[in-house]
């Protein structure tokens, strides 16, 4: 009983947080959908110039379904 506890409590332990954005920039392109957002890290890498609209690297984005597309505005809250 006592083994049977502990793995329970290590999976639930062992649980991924969510992580929740808040969606600055919708963009529909080549059938695929993104939400953009400002990330909670700094990022090193290149500069992130999105689809013309001249976004920076203080951008991150993220692939979504149509589904998952539709249901958010921007300003909305998105957990993943």
């Amino acid at each position: 009983m006592k083994r049977i506890i502990f793995i329970l409590i290590f999976f639930i332990s062992c649980s991924k947080e969510k992580e929740c954005v808040t969606i600055e920039i919708k963009e529909e392109s080549g059938g695929n959908y993104y939400f953009y957002f400002r990330p909670n890290y700094r990022p090193n890498s290149q500069s992130n110039f999105i689809s013309g609209t001249g976004l920076s690297s203080n951008y991150a984005s993220g692939k979504v379904s149509k589904e998952v597309y539709e249901n958010y505005v921007i300003g909305d809250e998105y957990c993943f």
